[in-house]
This record gives C-alpha cells, sequence and structure tokens, in this order.
C-alpha cells in the first residue's frame, strides 16, 4: 500500500465519506508529484475544512487514523496555515470520536 492509499484510508477511518476523500486523495498525489507549495496548500485546507464540515461523522474515527490526520494539520504547514483554537478544535473532534 503507498502513501497515497495510506492517506485515503486515513481520512475514511474518520468518517469522511468516500465521496470527499477522493478529491483530497487526488490533491495529495498532485502533490506529492508537483512538490508546489499551492498544491500543498489546497490540500491542507482542503483536509481541514472536509474534516471540520464531517466533524458530526467523526463518531467513526478510529484513534491511530485521527491521530495521523491531526499530525499533518499540526506540522509546519499547517500551523501557519489555521490557528491554534483552529486546530484544537478539530484535534477535540477527533480525539473525542476516537476516544
Amino acid at each position: 500500500m503507498d502513501t497515497v492509499d495510506l492517506f485515503e484510508n486515513d481520512l475514511l477511518d474518520c468518517g469522511v465519506p468516500v465521496v470527499e476523500v477522493r478529491p483530497l486523495t487526488n490533491r495529495y498525489a498532485r502533490a506529492l508529484e508537483s512538490k508546489s507549495h499551492v498544491d500543498w496548500i489546497e490540500l491542507y485546507v482542503g483536509v481541514f475544512a472536509t474534516v471540520m464540515r464531517n466533524m458530526h461523522r467523526t463518531g467513526q474515527a478510529k484513534a491511530p487514523a485521527a491521530e495521523r490526520v491531526l499530525q499533518l494539520i499540526n506540522d509546519d504547514l499547517g500551523s501557519d496555515l489555521f490557528d491554534g483554537p483552529a486546530r484544537e478544535q478539530l484535534a477535540l473532534g477527533l480525539h473525542g470520536a476516537a476516544a
């Protein structure tokens, strides 16, 4: 299984519907290939917005997948894009679901 497949599985394991996961996995593959800063920003914003929008479904979240999504959002780029309270809100939603 490659990194794109693992990323896809993590989003699915966080309760994101498959119809919303596919565009994100396509963005991830594009960002990996292009290495473009813009592609990475689009990916991060897309992941953040999609997970937040589907927070009511994260009751299905599995702890390891939730942790990997949070690691992505809390890395250097994620910290530049999203303020602490926004990242905390995402973490509370995912950890609460995965607990």
